[in-house]
């Protein structure tokens, strides 16, 4: 459907101001009350929702569009340059001012292409899919327990939650529906490459195959990469809250699976109730059969957790790290031996246990420090954040530039466990520079390798 040209400016102009003012309003929260990240939260999810309407608008065919619009090809020399320049003003915003607008600052980052590897499967599905597969299977359950579910205080409320989600599935088959959920997740934020973590434990226990699991996800998968050119791996966690026994067990299972989909394993679950020491050995396995190895640590415990998962366990990445920034000797460890750390910003000031807001997430620190990062969202769905707006919150809370922004998706992509990071990252690099040019962002800043 054509629509008017002026009735798209008029609705963009309108979700702009609307933008703006749930900005200030959130600026205005205090940080440090309990209820304001459930209510900052509420006001993410909003500003995101009016960005997808303009995003969606932006790319509505137009009715009669203006001259300036058009292609240039086809005009005089002498009106090309000012007719292009008062339509790329319009269309994109400005970032080479000192303090761009920052919905120019969000729609530049949700457009470049990103990479994101600390992302559980059964937290991207949204609640229309999880009523839907709980009504496909027989089980009613109102709006006021689902808001009741969803409104956690902590990390293990959030636990909590991850089982209710977990609760839906009662066949093989439901979780395509998980894999779709993830995917339009992905489109949505431009994320070209993606691990995520799959529990296995609590579908098994209710009497699902491990296999079959496997085979419906991975087939989504390969239908998804076909259609969109997002490639989606599979890390299986392990997970504490079922203890060492049954870690040993999800890892053979891990083992007798041939799918390239499916990479390694990852130490999930309540922190305090599993010692990654005591996880040693499943990892000593894993790694022995060639499988990758991460682990969730320094979210709940301290840095001698941190210590044991790297040094016990052998981890490639640690996912959240925030106590890492207790011990000194640690981050220069880390550092020295460019083991990467998994930020999960608006995850780690939810549950609350060492950061209780963004300007005191220890990234700045890290990043500072040298250490190599990656930016992530966790659980998307249930904390209501996306990719998009987890780096722009570095930029607006904790004072991280456009080229620091950019140099952290760089260094995600080096974070994962791409067979070809470098080709990864250069066709990835070729789209930014073009939208870089977009919003009039020139820098003479040179990325360093990490």
């Amino acid at each position: 459907m054509e629509v008017p040209f002026s009735e798209i400016l008029n609705r963009i102009a309108v979700i702009d101001r609307d933008i703006a003012e749930l900005n200030r309003l959130k600026s205005r929260l205090p940080a440090d009350r309990p209820y304001s990240p459930t209510i900052q939260l509420t006001f993410d999810k909003q500003i995101n929702t009016l960005l997808n309407e303009r995003v969606s608008l932006m790319e509505l065919p137009i009715l009669h569009p203006p001259l300036w619009l058009l292609s240039k090809e086809g005009l005089e020399p002498a009106d090309e340059s000012s007719i292009l320049k008062e339509r790329k003003s319009l269309l994109a915003g400005d970032l080479s001012v000192a303090h761009p607008n920052e919905q120019d600052v969000i729609n530049f980052i949700r457009e470049i292409p990103k990479t994101e590897v600390h992302l559980h499967l059964e937290a991207c599905v949204n609640k229309e899919t999880l009523k839907f597969l709980y009504k496909k299977n027989g089980v009613e359950v109102t709006d006021q327990e689902f808001e009741d579910k969803y409104n956690f205080k902590d990390l293990n409320g959030f636990i909590q939650v991850f089982f209710f989600v977990q609760g839906s599935v009662k066949e093989a088959s439901d979780l395509g529906y998980f894999i779709d959920s993830l995917a339009d997740y992905l489109r949505s934020n431009n994320i070209v490459y993606c691990e995520a973590f799959f529990a296995p434990s609590k579908f098994i226990q209710n009497g699902l195959d491990f296999d079959e699991m496997v085979e419906v996800m991975v087939n989504r998968i390969r239908q998804i990469e076909v259609k969109d050119g997002i490639t989606i791996r599979l890390l299986v966690d392990v997970s504490r809250s079922f203890g060492p026994e049954n870690a040993m067990n999800n890892l053979k299972r891990v083992l007798g699976l041939k799918h390239k989909e499916v990479i390694g394993i990852g130490l999930g679950g309540a922190e305090l109730m599993g010692p990654a020491k005591d996880y040693s050995e499943v990892f000593k396995v894993a790694r022995e059969s060639g499988l990758r190895c991460v682990a969730h640590s320094g979210e709940d415990d301290g840095p001698w957790a941190i210590w044991d998962a790297v040094n016990l366990c052998k981890a490639e990445r640690i996912g959240h790290g925030t106590s890492a920034i207790q011990d000194p000797e640690l981050v220069r460890y880390m550092k020295e031996n460019r083991i990467p750390i998994e930020i999960c910003v608006t995850s780690n000031v939810f549950t609350g246990k060492y950061v209780r807001k963004e300007q005191n997430h220890p990234v700045r620190y890290y990043y500072d420090q040298g250490l190599m990062l990656c930016i992530n969202t966790d659980d998307p769905d249930i904390f209501n954040v996306n990719l998009t707006y987890e780096f722009f919150k570095l930029y607006r809370f904790l004072d991280f530039s456009i080229d620091e922004i950019i140099d952290l998706v760089r260094q995600g992509v080096l974070c994962t466990f791409h067979p070809e990071k470098e080709s990864l990252w250069k066709s990835m690099e070729e789209k930014i520079e073009k939208i870089k040019l977009k919003y009039n962002l020139v820098s003479d800043k040179q990325l360093t390798s990490v």
